[in-house]
């Protein structure tokens, strides 16, 4: 995505009248997350790096926390514009951010719930919001987001196999953590409205983001994580 067409759409953008500060706050929420996540691709990639991994796994992992980057970027850029004012990253506590997974297992085990099942349901989620998406500027950043947030499931789904081919006996402990990670993915969902005039501005209702979960368990997640383990 070229920014200035980004740019040029923010400045067209439709802030949604009364809601506007209700977006701004929404989409400041959405840009602290994937601010945060500048720093969970920078602990993994230590794993990684603890672990032995091939070059090509982390190189993957230091091309996500840049993405990251961009990803906070368009989403502060729609928080602020939403807001009327100025919005962006302040000091990230990392006084209780967990160490790097410095052994295989507890490196797969993690990958498992935070990359292959979360980062493909958020992939499958920005992907929706952004059918759904009635404003330029929101469309292209949730556009990109998608796009990014598919190459990291695939980062993912890539270094759970290779730690199943060095250790092939972690298949059990594996298939337990994938069942964790699919009860949880049942929660709330983290961008979701229930105003569906929100739905043009990037937020799908709890039911259609509930439903979308549980269809891509079924028809995704669970067979892709019954075929990696069955290698």
């Amino acid at each position: 995505m070229e920014l200035t067409t980004f740019r040029g759409a923010l400045d067209a953008l439709d802030t949604g009248g009364k809601h506007a500060q209700r977006l701004g706050a929404l989409w400041a929420v959405r840009a602290q997350n994937e601010h945060a996540s500048i720093a969970a691709f920078d602990r993994f990639a230590l794993g990684l790096l603890a672990t032995g991994a091939p070059p090509g796994l982390l190189q993957g992992a230091h091309a996500a926390a840049q993405d990251e980057i961009r990803h906070a970027e368009l989403c502060f850029a729609l928080a602020s514009a939403y807001a009327g004012r100025p919005l962006g990253p302040g000091p990230l506590d990392l006084r209780d951010a967990p160490a790097p997974d410095l052994e295989l297992r507890a490196l797969c085990l993690s990958t498992v719930v935070e990359g292959c099942v979360g980062e493909t349901l958020s992939a499958l989620e920005a992907e929706r919001c952004a059918e759904h998406a009635g404003q330029a500027a929101v469309k292209l950043a949730l556009d990109a987001i998608a796009l990014d947030e598919a190459r990291h499931a695939e980062l993912a789904w890539a270094t759970v196999k290779w730690g199943l081919t060095l250790e092939p006996h972690l298949a059990p402990a594996l298939a337990e953590a994938f069942s964790h990670a699919f009860a949880a993915a049942g929660g709330p969902p983290r961008y979701a409205c229930d105003d569906a005039a929100f739905a043009r501005h990037g937020f799908l209702s709890p039911a259609e983001a509930h439903a979308l979960r549980e269809d891509a368990i079924r028809r995704v997640l669970r067979p892709a994580a019954e075929a990696l383990l069955s290698v």
